[in-house]
Parts: C-alpha cells; sequence; structure tokens
C-alpha cells in the first residue's frame, strides 16, 4: 500500500470512529429473520473430487433479497453460531452479529469451516489452513452462482468476507489467492504473536473424542482437539467482559480444531499475501493472543496502531486498510456484553465501502 494510500487509511479511522457511536440498542428486539441451513458440497483441495460438505446458514432480511452477502468465518472451536449467539437471559439480538448485518440490509451466510460443527469430518490431518481456504473459495463461487434457499434460489453480486480468529487466517488465503470476494473484515487477529500466546491456545487443548461433551456427535479422531473444560474465559475472552451464563452456553456448544490446522504455525503469520479489495481491521485492545506490549504482539492500542502494524502484511495491491479497537475487549468479541460496538463499526465500513445495492462496491473512494 502507498504512503499516501496509507496515510488516507488513517484518516478515515476518524469517521469509523464517529459511525461506532450509532449502534443499535442491544436490547432491540429479535431482528426479523428468513434463516436457511444447508449442505454445500465441496472438495477438500483443488483437483480432488466433491466428496465432503459444508454446513451453511443464510438469513436474509425482510423484503427483495439484497445484492451482496457476508461471508461469515468463526475461528477455532467455535461454529457458525458464534455470529447469532442465542442470548441466555432471553430473545434479544445482544450477540448477534447476523442480526446487526440484516438490520444494515445485507445478507448473511454463516457456515462451519470444514471439519467443525455441522461440517464434515474428513480425517484430521487433511484439514489444514490451504483446505479452508478453498473451501471457502467453493462457498463464494456458489453464493454468486446461485445458492438454493426452499425451493428457489439466490444470487450475490458481492461477497464481503469476515473473518474471526483462525477464520481470519482463512480470509487472508481465500482472498489473496483465489480473488473473488469484494471486502474484508478481520477480527480478532495479527500478524504477531508471543510465547505466551501459544502457550495460552495450546495448554487447554485435548482430544475431542476423550471429551463427554462430544460423545455421541459422530466419531472424531485424535488429530480433533477442544478445549478441556471450563478453560474458555482465559483461552479467548480475558480479560473481557462476559456473563457467565453466556460462558456456560459458550461451553456447551464448543467445537473442534485439528492439529493439522496448527501445523503451519508460524509460518501462517509469514506467508506473503496479495490482498486487492478494502480491509476492516478490529482487534479488542486486550486481546491476549495476537495483541501485546512486547515486541511480539501487536499495537492494538490504538486504530492507527493496529493499520501501521498490519497493513504491510496484507500485500502490496491492498487499496485501503481501515481500523477499529474495542476498549478492553479481549479475543473473542461477538459474545461480550459491549459487542454491539464492534457490529455498529463493521456494519457502517461495510455499506461505506461495499454497499448493499446492486451497482459497483463503492470501494475506498474519498
Amino acid at each position: 500500500m502507498s504512503k499516501p494510500s496509507f496515510v488516507k487509511a488513517v484518516v478515515r479511522l476518524l469517521v469509523l470512529g464517529m459511525l461506532a457511536g450509532v449502534s443499535p440498542s442491544a436490547d432491540a428486539s429479535v431482528a426479523s429473520k428468513r434463516c436457511e441451513g444447508r449442505r454445500l458440497p465441496v472438495a477438500l483441495y483443488p483437483g480432488l473430487p466433491v466428496t465432503e460438505w459444508v454446513f451453511a446458514k443464510l438469513c436474509l432480511p425482510p423484503g427483495p433479497a439484497p445484492s451482496t452477502v457476508q461471508l461469515l468465518v468463526h475461528g477455532i472451536t467455535y461454529t457458525h453460531q458464534y455470529w447469532d449467539f442465542p442470548d441466555p437471559a432471553g430473545p434479544s439480538d445482544r450477540y448477534s452479529y447476523v442480526s446487526a448485518a440484516l438490520n444494515a440490509g445485507f445478507a448473511t451466510l454463516a457456515i462451519d469451516r470444514i471439519g467443525s460443527g455441522e461440517s464434515s469430518r474428513p480425517p484430521g490431518l487433511f484439514v489444514t489452513i490451504e483446505a479452508n481456504a478453498y473451501v471457502v473459495h467453493q462457498v463464494v463461487q456458489a453464493l454468486r452462482k446461485g445458492w438454493q434457499m426452499g425451493a428457489s434460489s439466490v444470487s450475490f453480486a458481492k461477497v464481503l468476507l469476515v473473518g474471526h480468529s483462525y477464520g481470519s487466517f482463512t480470509a487472508w488465503y481465500a482472498a489473496s489467492d483465489y480473488q473473488d470476494v469484494d471486502g474484508v473484515i478481520l477480527s480478532g487477529v495479527s500478524h504477531y504473536i508471543s510465547p505466551e500466546t501459544v502457550a495460552r491456545v495450546l495448554s487447554p487443548l485435548m482430544p475431542a473424542a476423550l471429551d463427554p461433551a462430544f460423545w455421541g456427535r459422530g466419531t472424531y479422531d485424535l488429530a480433533y482437539l477442544t478445549t478441556r473444560p471450563n478453560t474458555r474465559y482465559r483461552t479467548f475472552y480475558e480479560p473481557g467482559e462476559v456473563t457467565a451464563q453466556v460462558l456456560a452456553q459458550d461451553e456447551r456448544t464448543k467445537s473442534t480444531v485439528t492439529l493439522s490446522e496448527f501445523d503451519t504455525f508460524p509460518l501462517i503469520l509469514v506467508r506473503p499475501l496479495d490482498i486487492r479489495v478494502p480491509v476492516l481491521l478490529f482487534n479488542g485492545t486486550e486481546d491476549r493472543l495476537f495483541c501485546g506490549t512486547s515486541i511480539l504482539g501487536a499495537d492494538c492500542s490504538s486504530a492507527e496502531a493496529l493499520v501501521a502494524m498490519e497493513a504491510p502484511r496484507l500485500g502490496p495491491n491492498v487499496p485501503c486498510v481501515e481500523g477499529h479497537v474495542l476498549e478492553g475487549a479481549g479475543h473473542a468479541l461477538n459474545t461480550l456484553v459491549n459487542a454491539q460496538d464492534w457490529f455498529a463499526v463493521a456494519q457502517a465500513w461495510a455499506v461505506q465501502r461495499i454497499g448493499t445495492g446492486p451497482g459497483p462496491a463503492p470501494g475506498c473512494g474519498t
């Protein structure tokens, strides 16, 4: 990214900061949704037969289908539910990124990454970052060609790829390798980690097959891992504000990660990228996995600092990189008490840079 583009990106952060204040009420009634889940047949790698499937849940706002869909990709040990987390305290959209996107005029497609949740479960050693990216590419193509919903199908002219944590790693690869999305939102991620991060992620892991929570869910080979009971707050949330009810629900709905998804670490962090569409970065200021005060952690103290560190790593052709940080938040964002603040920033940026209408994406503009 050129120096003038970088300067413009930093200036635009101020605009996004003002937009963040226009957040919908966390206690708003549940948004009207038309949602349908289905399995999309996919191949695990280019050239292989279509023997797997990815579970995906498409949601549309009332009225005609929008021209833009947000493709939502979760992180390790989560599922598509991360993006539409039910409020344990009662019906509300407090923790629903999906509802925020629908209210802004977008469609959403939340997937279970290959090997996770309701998606097919290949041998764990075959589930890698490259496989994740290729599966996402196939999902993007299906959204553009026509996605079956009920007795009809709907197609989308624009696809905004939204990732969290490992889902953002997947977005790095998919956007760089296949060049078929119109914008990217990267949350809960950076190119910088510390030894403490590695310990924080790896120490609570155990084979999913040995966790009673997974008994009766099918067969998990020993390459499939999950978090030990009652470790998720320290791993994903600390020091963010989250309710005990949400933590209990998070524990009940946890999923897996494979050994092979970790195999290429830390090479994932140094792999050259070539993203050529607008990018929004969003992290918690206290993200204990990807941010920190040491030279090995990203500076997430401000949006400007985050953009300064991450923009050069996204490739020489990225047209603009903008950012925002959520004060006091840890790694997981969607289930925090103040999740609506992040939802508002993401939707304001998506409207400004990608748009909901049938025309071309506005892009970086001025």
